[in-house]
């Protein structure tokens, strides 16, 4: 990623306000803009005072969404910028965006978008704007909405007609639009307007025509060293398809056009020192209805081929073994994608981290909805900072696996765990506080561990951040200072006995007898009466050991007794075991057992 950028996108990030902004956080924020439940497309996306604002085409295409970002991740949705009609011309609908600095008024900006009227005949139209959240449509008198030449593109006023999705580009004091059309024998083209005082069109004809119907929607023009370079949609192919020509008006040739992304409609945002921004929208249909979204990403040259450059999905992180996080971050409501109503996960914003999950995020390799389970493993690691706010905060969820399946604050210097976080039997994330007064000024490091297969052996992790809010002194023995002369204690976060699942909610009683225990213990349920129940033990690396299934008497209560011993009999090492109460296929309690030699 260019230098330029990154270093922007970090300097908007630093000026958020100080009684907010923690030294360390980790959201897990992708550079995607995403309405649930919404469809955005074709967009216009401008960067002015160090803050972009998208323009998009909404659900109902009858106006344009507008949202602001000083980062490209965190966005805030605004009113929307503009409304289709009352004039005829837009009555129906109003569709892609294009603006451009005006350069002859400080400030002000000038929108190009496709109006659609009642039979669907498409013209270019212009919307102007000082302040870029407020906007209003060119009067008669300075503008008048136009569509090209019918005697050689085919357009009716009647009708459906192609002329759409313009693209502004200006070189050597002249303005130029590029727009999608058909000729009148039906073929596709990219058709150019062209002005000279940026309100008054006249057609240039075509500069491309396709050799069949298909048309080439939202085209994208630029200039970079001497070549021109032309970004659009192939009807029916589908991703962003790419053509460079040495001259403006000929030498274009789909033969040698490639496809450098899977999104539609391109738009390039040039930030200065040949770095530039591309943003594309994208749209995948799941159980939990469409999920749309626009993406940004930064655009890297090969010569004069244009390559997208998606960044790792877990910036800031180093993958240390395993798999569970090659689909890392978990992009939206991912259980909802794939039609499962019942779990709530309560992240925030959009991206977090959920090993049971497969679906980072649009144009990163799987669909929505997509899941790898409990058997994958893996552990992640952050770059080592150093402690200067009070407190952390963080959202956990997932199973209660502390020895296996946890998130994790390690002394950089020892690797020591001093405070850790595993789920309570639930997808829920709920909020945990650590107390980093004692800590100040150590460097330290965060981990992720997901190192269990079992059921329910996911973690999920949220809203990491550090914070300058006081939570009180630490509890007697816990996590002292480092200039203290006591041995440190690595906390350890205990289970709570049958901590409630949403997968099973309301479980049994469910005990041992001893805890710890050598060489056997009894294991006490109390449930529904005359219930079948299978009891299976694990170990902390989630391997089954073996499964016990016993009737619950007339009273509801049963017992079983676990001699030590694996499958094949064999006597088990000293170790934190786990016990899983199941109805049929229902995990309904877990319980942690210690074996003491």
């Amino acid at each position: 990623m260019h230098a330029g950028f990154v270093l922007f996108v970090a300097a908007a990030i630093a000026c958020a306000p100080a009684t907010l902004r923690a030294a360390v956080a980790f959201d897990f924020e992708g550079p995607v803009f995403y309405e649930p439940g919404e469809i955005v497309k074709d967009h216009a996306l401008i960067l002015v005072n160090d803050t972009f604002r998208l323009y998009y085409i909404t659900t109902s295409q009858r106006s344009f969404g507008y949202a602001t970002s000083s980062d490209l991740r965190h966005w805030t949705r605004r009113r929307d910028a503009l409304r289709a009609g009352p004039d005829e011309w837009d009555s129906l609908a109003i569709w892609a965006p294009s603006i451009a600095s005006y350069p002859y008024g400080p400030g002000y900006y000038l929108m190009f978008y496709t109006g659609v009227n009642a039979a669907v005949a498409q013209r270019t139209c212009l919307a102007m704007s000082h302040v870029p959240d407020r906007w209003s449509k060119a009067s008669s008198i300075l503008f008048t909405p136009f569509h090209g030449d019918t005697t050689w593109m085919a357009w009716r006023e009647d009708s459906w007609s192609n002329y759409r999705d313009p693209g502004f580009f200006r070189e050597n004091g002249t303005s130029y639009l590029v727009h999608c059309a058909h000729t009148r024998e039906l073929k596709g083209a990219i058709a150019l307007a062209q002005s000279d005082d940026w309100f008054t069109w006249r057609d240039a004809g075509p500069i491309y025509v396709h050799g069949d119907w298909h048309a080439l929607e939202s085209p994208f023009l630029m200039k970079r060293n001497g070549v021109y370079h032309l970004f659009f949609t192939e009807e029916t192919v589908g991703g962003v398809s790419h053509m460079a020509s040495d001259s403006l008006r000929s030498g274009w040739n789909i033969v040698k056009r490639t496809i450098i992304d899977g999104g539609h409609a391109a738009e390039l945002l040039d930030l200065g020192g040949d770095a530039y921004v591309i943003s594309r929208h994208t749209s995948y249909s799941s159980a939990g209805g469409s999920v749309s979204t626009i993406r940004f990403d930064t655009l890297d040259w090969l010569g004069d081929e244009p390559a997208v450059e998606i960044p790792p999905p877990l910036e800031g992180w180093t993958i240390l073994w395993g798999h569970a996080f090659d689909r890392q971050p978990v992009f939206g409501n991912n259980p909802r994608f794939r039609g499962d109503d019942t779990t709530e996960t309560l992240f925030e914003g959009n991206g977090w981290i959920g090993t049971y999950e497969s679906f980072s995020g649009p144009l990163t390799g799987s669909s929505p909805g997509a899941f790898q389970g409990d058997g994958a493993r893996g552990a992640i690691r952050s770059k080592d900072f150093t402690i200067t706010g009070l407190s952390m905060r963080l959202l956990v969820g997932g199973g209660a696996y502390p020895d296996s399946c946890y998130v994790a604050l390690c002394d950089a210097r020892s690797g020591e765990i001093l405070f850790r976080e595993t789920g309570r039997n639930t997808d829920r994330m709920d909020e945990r506080i650590w107390n980093l007064y004692p800590l100040r000024g150590w460097t330290v490091y965060l981990t992720i561990v997901d190192d269990c297969g079992a059921p329910f052996g996911h973690i999920n992790v949220d809203g990491i951040e550090e914070r300058l809010i006081p939570v009180g002194p630490p509890p007697d023995g816990d996590r002292l200072h480092p200039k203290s002369k006591k041995k440190r204690i690595v906390a350890v976060e205990s289970l709570s006995p049958a901590a409630p699942s949403d997968r099973a909610p309301g479980p049994p009683a469910f005990t041992c007898s001893p805890n710890p225990f050598n060489p056997s213990t009894e294991i006490f349920i109390r449930s529904a009466p005359n219930a079948i129940l299978a009891v299976s033990i694990y170990d902390v690396a989630g391997r089954s050991l073996g499964d016990l299934e016993t009737r619950t008497d007339a009273r509801g209560e049963a017992a079983i007794r676990w001699p030590d011993g694996d499958r094949g009999g064999a006597s088990l090492p000293s170790g934190v075991y786990f016990a899983v109460l199941r109805d049929g296929p229902r995990i309904i309690a877990r319980l942690k057992l210690v074996l003491a030699r």
